[in-house]
């Protein structure tokens, strides 16, 4: 029987194809850079204009590059003084950068292309995130498990690991319990493979009554192994574990963001102190280094003979001038023959 998909995949290149592989290189570039772009603004005051002024400026001024679909600003306006606009339609990374440099009425927009893989923030969150991932799929207390179904859904989460903890402790080792009450299933996990064996044999077993049901659960050590180079997964499933500790993966990451920040925000306004207060002293190291640099220019070829010549000069002008007001002063008083301080003369 021909069907709506069986009509659409006959036209297409086979998946291994030459042409396939520019279709999908251009639907890429179609979707990725075309359609979707992220810009970012600068040249206005957060002090003197609201947020809300600049989001119906920027909305209203980069309609025309494509549809506008968020205006966003930085956590720390006065810190990072940037809006960023994202954009939607096609060109509309080329037409927006055009407007740079276009007037805003009391100031001249800075548009830049910023993709938010390029932000720091972003990298940073993205780093740490990929390092918990990581050290959680490596985690050996959740390669083995299983989820059981059918227990009784009225006792509280605690009774019913109590209950589930007690039923399947002669199959060997529990590391960690979920229950999910809402969903009516609990995973347990083993620390050793002949545990996850033996739970599976008490599929139809009755705990408290209820008849429950055994699953393996998903695994990074079962459902998503290594595969060889160059080929690829159709389609994922995300190990059970990492559902159960999204919050607490979430809590983690947004704890390590807010240090960052901090550190990010304490080197942010050392650099502004600094910057301010060479501003204050910048009038100030011209004038005094103005009457250097005139010097400095004459330091030129052989000038810088003559500039010495010119100061021992001037200092053994110095000295005898010194040396004749002593004379004089002796003569006065009686100390000094006539002729001697001809002599000196």
């Amino acid at each position: 029987m021909e069907t709506y998909r069986s009509r659409v995949t006959a036209c297409v290149a086979p998946f291994d194809s030459e042409a396939a592989a520019k279709e999908r290189a251009f639907f890429e570039n179609y979707t990725r850079e075309s359609l979707w772009v992220r810009i970012s603004v600068e040249g206005f005051n957060p002090s003197k204009v609201s947020e809300d002024e600049i989001k119906t400026k920027l909305t209203e001024h980069f309609k025309s590059c494509g549809q506008v679909c968020e205006v966003d600003f930085p956590k720390e306006p006065l810190l990072d003084r940037r809006a960023f606009v994202v954009l939607r339609g096609y060109g509309a990374k080329e037409k927006a950068l055009q407007l740079n440099g276009s007037d805003m009425g009391n100031w001249n927009a800075l548009v830049k292309f910023a993709p938010e893989e390029e932000e720091e923030e972003f990298q940073v969150d993205a780093a740490y995130r990929e390092y918990i991932l990581d050290e959680l799929s490596n985690d050996k207390r959740f390669w083995f498990g299983i989820s059981v179904y059918g227990f009784d859904t009225s006792l509280r989460e605690d009774e019913v690991e109590t209950a589930l903890t007690a039923h399947f402790s002669s199959c060997g080792e529990i590391v960690h319990v979920y229950v999910n009450l809402h969903e009516k299933v609990t995973n347990i996990y083993f620390s050793e493979e002949e545990g996850e064996a033996r739970a599976m044999d008490l599929d139809g077993s009755q705990v408290d009554g209820f008849k429950i049901t055994t699953r393996l659960v998903a695994t990074a050590a079962r459902s998503n192994t290594p595969l060889p180079p160059g080929e690829t997964y159709f389609g994922y499933c995300i190990p059970a574990h990492m559902l159960e500790l999204a919050d607490e993966i979430q809590e983690r990451i947004d704890f390590h963001m807010t240090e960052w920040k901090l550190i990010w925000m304490t080197k942010r306004l050392r650099a502004l102190k600094k910057q301010k207060a060479w501003a204050l002293r910048e009038p100030k190291f011209k004038a005094l280094r103005w009457p250097k640099a005139k010097s400095l220019k004459m330091l030129k070829g052989g000038a810088l003979k003559k500039l010495k010549a010119w100061a021992l000069r001037k200092l053994k002008a110095k000295a005898l001038k010194k040396q004749k007001a002593r004379a004089r002063a002796r003569r006065e008083r009686g100390h000094i023959p006539f002729e001697k301080e001809r002599m000196l003369m």
